[in-house]
């Protein structure tokens, strides 16, 4: 996922990646946390996660925004994390944003699937309409691990809608 991510940045566009949307955003979200139910029993159930971001408005190298998260889930798991994101602007509107991103972050097991580590990066995106004040609704779809570092590394899945809104007009 990671490749894709970098793939992704480097065959888009500049004019892809540039807009007058360069507000700091705060993003809630609720939806399905371990979707595709990876795990041993009987942490391989799905729960509902909720989730809260803060996307800094400075960009880095022209493109790279960073942000910070928080998840949590119906079963006691959190997950706090801190990566770059960028938005990609399409149609003649640019009202149809792709922001892929990455981020690392502390796990905490909880009652819900075990990640086998306590640290986890999450790699994934959102696609987003943008309305004319700046506020995105969307989806939000991740994968969670731990890259090999812990003793077992099931990984996890989440579907997240998202309502995210500009600090600042």
């Amino acid at each position: 996922m990671n490749f894709f991510f970098l793939i992704i940045l480097l065959l888009t566009p500049a004019d892809r990646l540039a807009s007058k949307d360069q507000n700091p955003k705060l993003s809630i979200g609720s939806g399905i946390y371990n979707f595709l139910e990876h795990g041993s029993e009987p942490f391989n159930s799905s729960s509902i996660g909720y989730n809260v971001e803060l996307f800094s408005g400075r960009k880095y190298f022209n493109f790279l925004k960073p942000f910070i998260g928080f998840l949590g889930t119906t079963e006691s798991a959190y997950y706090g994390y801190f990566g770059l994101s960028s938005d990609l602007y399409f149609s003649k509107c640019k009202c149809v944003v792709l922001t892929p991103s990455l981020a690392v972050g502390t796990y905490s097991d909880g009652d819900d699937i075990r990640l086998g580590h306590t640290i986890e990066f999450r790699s994934g995106g959102d696609i987003t309409y943008r309305f004319r004040n700046n506020v995105r609704v969307g989806l939000g779809i991740f994968h969670i691990s731990n890259a090999g570092l812990g003793y077992k590394n099931p990984g996890s899945e989440q579907i997240i809608f998202k309502y995210q809104i500009p600090l600042r007009r």
